[in-house]
């Protein structure tokens, strides 16, 4: 508009004339075409008056490399007043929430004024429901930088520039490998806190914040006879003490010590980390990638001693490979003395160094006091070799690969995963199961490597499983196969037990047979290809012909259950008369009980030597693993914390905004729903890790089954409701089932439905649990088969579904020695009470589905016994029809699943 103004002005252009042009006028095409962001002016004042009054934050990360302490994220927090500087490091973003609460509680403790506010960005770290319930108890403000405008969060963002800068010139300076970054940063904090001058007050931030001046001292320990130091470098300084943090190059650990003397004068512009700390083997980054798990131990090697003419094998010790630790609060001391070193390295199980040069006096006659020098094995002058040394490098690498292989060829250039693979090898020799032999003119099967780490509780990868199973899509019937059906435990067999022994008050234990299905003899006549990469270069083309089952022929589960039936039964043991996987004994008043998960056994009694005379007959049989007691059974169960937390991260909704409900109160789906058809694997998959989640959580059983309904194609709508399950499981990750204890042991059973609930057919939900006393073992929310004409035929057919499941239960509960009769069935509808109690036929009853009807049966012989409980009382609503926040929270709290934070 301007130009255009000036060229009509000074009549540059013919033929433009009476034209008017608005000064100032927002041009909507030029704002599209030309918009800058706005600047922001730099700020000369202070707005706060004290410290504390504002803490601006931030996080920063992931770094590409895990820290000694195993962490990947930093958290900077400054002071708006004084510019303190306070860094944190994480290993994922879900410890924002605790760090922050203890920070804060601790900052306003110590400094005895309270925090007014917090200025943060929208990252979900620090927008979520947690922390602003935190705040609010508190009585913080929390500010938040506008969407995409990181300048409004200047003061932090600028102060994550420098830690990053500071800290990467002195990993580069020193030649100091990458995972000391988090020491780095953490010096960096410490320094800039001492060092730089308040722009404005003229002032160190330490001195603003602590009013005191910042002091160094020096004080290096005396010693008597010889040197009491080792060598290392600094790292930073100790955040609770006043001392320094050095790794020592000798013993290869992050140390804390306040007795430390500087050499200013040897450079920083050459490798810190020397090669004899690791020997004169390959740098310990590349050295570790190649160590298998038989070389953890180290073994007796011959070394030849310059001054002797004859090989003295080295000494071998026992080393405890370190468990990671904090950043912050690792290491010991330096400047002890002598006795006490070699003390820490016996008590401690830590590295040991090479020394090529003669050791001091000092040192031979310690040796001579405390142990004979004849009787050491090896030479004094070389020391102790042991590759306990590189687990203080080794980036915390388990002893294990912690990469699955894709390919056997992968996995043959791992020795971790060789190892793996010969150790299964030489489980078959063991356990006989195969032979070798030619080539037969009938079906050879092929075989595959299927590689899995093994995992604890916490999600550390403790073994490299390698799994040779069979191709058994080519097998054939009649030939290679006959019968397949192995029984398998149900989940509600499994509570049931974990209820029984809360209910006597003993401890259940759980044991693993290794390789299981290979213990298992079979009958039909079945070959094998040799497995990939261990052929037999003799015989290149013969086959292998099992003598037992294998993993993954399809008589192989059968195979092992009736190898492991008839083992228990000769012992003398009673199999169930409802549920074949659990196997009884009674010895006088005391009873032992074993349930049968595949090749994992949960076992337990009221009298612990039967325990341990189960394990050492199991034992004496088959190769077992004694896990001791029951707390990590089939992954997880009841509860099932880190497999929520890692569902969320696998799908990637652990920052999603949390939900109170799994869904919303109107949240009846439909098969046509709004949207475009989504990702069908990626909705099954959801669907798939969620029904193995209710195992534990009940409370998502009915939102899941619902979103189940409709993955054959499913649309943006069901999509959005299944996150918003994910959601609820944000806000309740820690929800368990428990068992209490002290309570009674009545077999009881709730029943409800929702008349014509599901909006596609219109057919009715039936909601059905059962207790054992206050324990929740068993459940279910499941669409009925046929359309019910009335909410008392729907409300009978759901009482009829819970009727055979309390007549499973309470046939099962006999084989535990527990009898029951007129079990009660609480059911909130008048008329389907009237209706089982009446064993007349009537005209509007009669199209009701004759299998229902055995509900009568069973009410006139006395089994059960059908009453009313009122709609306020009824635990089985949550299983029919979404509810809302105040109701679901109440129902779930009767059906006791509780935080685990909450339970003790």
């Amino acid at each position: 508009m301007r130009n255009l103004a000036k060229l009509q002005k000074g009549e540059h252009i013919l033929g433009l004339t009476n034209v008017v042009f608005e000064k100032d006028k927002i041009c909507g095409a030029c704002q599209a075409g030309k918009q800058v962001g706005v600047l922001h002016p730099s700020k000369n004042a202070v707005s706060t008056t004290r410290p504390l009054e504002l803490l601006h934050m931030d996080l920063f990360g992931p770094v590409a490399y895990i820290s000694i302490g195993g962490n990947k994220y930093g958290l900077v927090i400054v002071d708006d007043f004084s510019r303190f500087t306070w860094v944190f490091f994480l290993h994922d973003k879900v410890e924002v929430q605790e760090i922050l609460k203890k920070f804060m509680r601790r900052a306003q403790n110590e400094f005895e004024v309270k925090i007014k506010k917090i200025r943060s960005d929208n990252g979900r770290e620090f927008k979520n429901t947690g922390v602003e319930e935190f705040l609010n108890e508190e009585g913080i403000k929390h500010e938040f930088s506008a969407p995409y405008s990181p300048q409004q969060n200047g003061v932090v963002e600028r102060k994550n520039r420098t830690l990053i800068y500071m800290a990467r010139t002195m990993l580069d300076g020193y030649k100091i490998l990458d995972q000391f970054w988090a020491e780095a940063v953490n010096t960096a904090c410490h320094a800039i806190n001492r060092l730089y001058l308040h722009k404005i007050m003229k002032k160190t931030s330490y001195e603003i914040q602590t009013v005191s001046v910042p002091y160094l001292t020096r004080n290096p320990k005396s010693s008597k006879f010889a040197p009491k130091v080792d060598e290392g470098f600094l790292l930073g300084y100790c955040s609770n003490a006043h001392a320094y943090r050095v790794f020592n190059k000798i013993t290869g650990c992050v140390e804390v010590a306040r007795d430390v003397t500087f050499d200013e004068s040897n450079g920083s512009q050459r490798e810190q980390v020397d090669s004899h700390v690791l020997g004169d083997e390959e740098p310990p980054c590349k050295a570790i990638k190649k160590l298998t798990l038989g070389e953890v131990k180290p073994q007796a090697n011959q070394v030849q001693d310059n001054g002797e003419n004859e090989d003295v094998p080295s000494l071998s010790i026992r080393v405890d490979p370190h468990k990671p630790q904090d950043d912050q609060d690792q290491g010991r001391a330096l400047g002890d003395n002598q006795e006490q070193s070699q003390d820490q390295e016996n008590d401690e199980d830590g590295p040991i160094q090479h020394q090529d040069q003669l050791p001091h006096p000092r040192v031979r006659q310690t040796i001579q006091r405390d142990h004979p020098v004849d009787n050491i094995l090896g030479s004094i002058r070389r020391g102790v070799t042991t590759r306990s040394r590189l687990a203080t490098f080794c980036e915390f690498y388990s002893f294990v690969s912690s990469l699955e292989p894709l390919k056997v060829e992968q996995a043959l250039e791992d020795p971790d995963w060789v190892l793996a693979m010969q150790e299964e090898l030489n489980n078959f020799k063991r356990n006989e199961v195969w032979s070798l032999v030619e080539r037969p003119n009938q079906n050879v099967i092929g075989t595959k490597w299927v590689f899995r780490n093994k995992q604890d509780e916490h999600g550390v990868v403790t073994r490299n499983k390698a799994r040779l199973v069979a191709q058994g899509f080519t097998q054939v019937e009649g030939l290679d196969f006959g019968g397949t059906y192995a029984p398998v435990a149900r989940l509600e067999s499994i509570r049931i037990l974990i209820a029984f022994a809360t209910h006597h008050n003993f401890k259940l234990y759980q044991m693993d047979v290794k390789s299981a299905f290979l213990n298992g003899p079979i009958q039909e006549l079945v070959y094998v290809e040799q497995p990939s990469g261990f052929e037999d270069p003799k015989n290149p083309h013969h086959v292998y012909k099992l003598h037992k089952a294998l993993y993954g022929l399809k008589q192989a589960p059968r195979a092992w259950y009736e190898c492991l039936k008839d083992f228990l039964l000769k012992n003398g043991f009673e199999i169930g008369k409802a549920d074949s996987t659990l196997f009884t004994r009674k010895f006088y008043n005391d009873l032992f009980v074993c349930q049968i998960y595949v090749d994992d056994i949960i076992f337990g009694s009221t009298n612990n030597f039967f325990c341990d005379e189960f394990s050492k007959i199991m034992t004496k049989r088959f190769e077992m693993s004694m896990m001791g007691e029951l707390k990590f059974f089939l992954g997880t169960f009841l509860c099932q914390t880190k497999y929520t937390q890692d569902m969320l991260k696998k799908f990637d909704m652990e920052n999603a905004k949390p939900a109170k409900t799994p869904m919303v109160t109107n949240g009846h789906l439909d098969l046509y729903g709004e949207g475009k058809s989504v990702d069908q694997k990626l909705y099954r998959s959801m669907i798939g890790s969620l029904l193995y989640l209710c195992a534990s959580r009940p409370d998502i059983m009915l939102s899941v089954c619902m979103c189940a309904r409709f993955q054959a194609n499913p649309k943006e709508c069901h999509l959005v409701a299944v996150k918003r399950i994910l959601r609820y499981l944000v806000h309740t990750p820690n929800l368990v089932l428990w068992y209490p204890k002290g309570s009674t042991f009545d077999l009881l059973g709730y029943s409800d439905s929702d008349h014509a609930g599901c909006k596609v057919d219109r057919k009715s939900t039936s909601g059905t649990c059962q207790f054992l006393g206050r324990s929740l073992v068993s459940w279910s929310s499941k669409k009925q088969n046929s359309v019910a004409l009335s909410t008392a035929e729907a409300e009978y057919v759901a009482a009829s579904a819970c009727c055979a499941q309390l007549l499973w239960m309470r046939k099962t509960l006999r084989d535990f020695g527990c009898e029951f009769s007129k079990i009660p069935l609480l059911c909130d509808n008048e008329s389907a009470i009237k209706l089982a109690n009446n064993p007349v036929q009537h005209a509007r009853t009669k199209h009701i589905d004759i299998r229902h009807h055995f509900l009568r049966d069973h009410e006139a012989k006395g089994d059960i016994a059908i009453h009313h409980v009122s709609s306020e009382n009824q635990l089985a609503d949550i299983f029919t029809k979404p509810l809302d926040e105040e109701r679901f929270c109440a129902l779930r709290s009767e059906l006791n699943n509780l935080d685990s934070r909450n339970v003790e």
